[in-house]
């Protein structure tokens, strides 16, 4: 067909049927490739848009002008706006898939440099470890850990109320205070204390975040720990007992002034975890939640693996099992002692002597 014969409106097509078919798939045809579909439609046939245009895609009543269209002509007519119709719909849903994309882009971007902001060593490394798992792309957990120049540790986890982008950048804000003004705030609680007076000043739509951060000396086998609002950290003793510490004071971003207390805790050749809620109140779909006692009995079936190993491992235990509902970012940090007292690192993170308690695996006085 002709671009002369093709720019002709409907009614302006012979009446011959094979004129009228090859007509429509000619025009089927433009519209699956066009860019702009209503450009093609409007040189096209402009009729069949214009009636797309009214009230249901309805042709409008005739109030003057020729007599109604034969039966035929009608038919015709119908059918072309319906192309229109469809064409219409089609671009619509292409402009949706074209912003889903670039949406997508923008939060795997997030999602990345969401990760560059977690610790960055080998596995083993370090007496500690941590393990994220977002629900979604981006997570509004995080964690963090870091030696200090006295050999301590630093570390912290976190939870953000709510989910998505805002979530998300929220945690951005946290964890990055704690790295900031961690390296100059020596007290956990104190530390605390002034990243709840930064949120407090920047937080919008009541979102706050539960976190414990605390300091772990290598030497002592000692933690000092302050909880705001955060799930209570577990201690698992060498003697397979747990011990819990709620936290003593609301979530940060809440009060503009608050005091914290501090936990002074021995490890002795223990563990401790600090988790999410995301862990416990994982639920089967009966309904049935994972719980503290859940994860001790995770935590129990694989305390001979590699701190590393050991929490990968539980998580996948978890996602394996199909029965299991995803409904909140799961993340957990731990502190293994016994890894100092086997592998006898000091509190510089130098190997000790081989006659040192901690290279004898001996107990260690706490400081």
């Amino acid at each position: 067909m002709s671009d002369q014969q093709y720019r002709k409106a409907p009614d302006e097509i012979g009446g011959d049927l094979s004129d009228r078919l090859t007509f429509l798939a000619d025009l089927s045809n433009r519209l699956a490739g066009a860019e702009d579909a209503p450009a093609v439609l409007e040189a096209a046939c402009p009729g069949a848009l214009a009636r797309l245009m009214t009230v249901g895609g309805a042709p409008a009543a005739r109030t003057s002008g020729p007599p109604a269209a034969a039966p035929a002509q009608a038919e015709f007519d119908r059918v072309v706006t319906g192309l229109a119709k469809l064409a219409l719909e089609n671009a619509a849903l292409r402009e949706r898939l074209i912003e889903q994309l670039r949406v997508g882009d923008s939060i795997a971007t997030a999602a990345d440099l969401q990760q560059s902001l977690q610790p960055d060593c080998a596995p083993g490394h370090l007496p500690i470890w941590g393990v994220n798992r977002p629900a979604r792309k981006v997570s509004g957990d995080f964690f963090d850990f870091y030696r200090l120049d006295d050999g301590r540790i630093a570390f912290a986890l976190g939870d953000v109320s709510g989910k998505g982008m805002n979530a998300a950048l929220l945690m951005a804000k946290a964890i990055s205070l704690f790295r900031c003004l961690g390296k100059r705030i020596d007290r956990p609680a104190k530390l605390l204390e002034a990243i709840n007076a930064e949120l407090c000043e920047t937080a919008t739509r009541g979102m706050f975040v539960t976190m414990v951060a605390g300091h772990y000396q290598t030497g002592s086998g000692t933690i000092c720990l302050a909880n705001a609002g955060h799930q209570p950290p577990l201690l698992r003793g060498r003697d397979r007992s747990y011990t819990a510490f709620p936290a003593s004071a609301p979530p940060l971003g809440i009060l503009p002034s608050m005091q914290l207390s501090e936990e002074h805790i021995d490890l002795g050749g223990g563990e401790l975890y600090v988790f999410t809620d995301g862990l416990t109140e994982y639920r089967y779909v009966s309904g049935e939640e994972l719980g503290v006692d859940g994860l001790i009995q995770l935590i129990e079936s694989l305390s001979e693996a590699p701190l590393a190993r050991r929490l990968e491992t539980l998580l996948q235990n978890l996602e394996q099992d199909e029965g299991w509902e995803v409904r909140d970012d799961l993340t957990v940090l731990a502190i293994d002692d016994s890894w100092v007292q086997a592998d006898a690192v000091q509190a510089d993170g130098t190997q000790a002597d081989a006659g040192s308690e901690a290279a004898a695996g001996q107990p260690r006085k706490t400081e």
